[in-house]
């Protein structure tokens, strides 16, 4: 059942996520790409398991789909992140 703590968690990663997002180093479309999968998935997924009640087994497996969305966008992210090479820190012996 659709819990308003699930709408919580999801918002929350999202904003958590925003945190490291110039520490992605992806191009801007992977990371748009990223993000509207973690969106869309952190949707379908209580929405969908909300409406198992009504629609059985269809609606719970287009819910594992939703959750799996946010899984695939979770590990895009932590890929960006390892090929982050400090890129965005400062030359040596510049501004201090």
């Amino acid at each position: 059942m659709l819990r308003p703590v699930d709408v919580i968690e999801f918002g929350l990663l999202a904003m958590l996520l925003s945190f490291v997002q110039p520490y992605v180093y992806l191009a801007e479309r992977w990371k748009r790409r990223w993000v509207v999968m973690l969106l869309a998935g952190s949707i379908i997924l209580p929405v969908f398991v909300l409406l198992e009640l009504k629609l059985g087994l269809v609606a719970g497996g287009i819910a594992d789909l939703g959750g799996l969305l946010v899984v695939v966008a979770l590990v895009g992210m932590l890929v960006g992140v390892l090929r982050y090479s400090g890129h965005l820190d400062p030359a040596p012996g510049g501004a201090r």
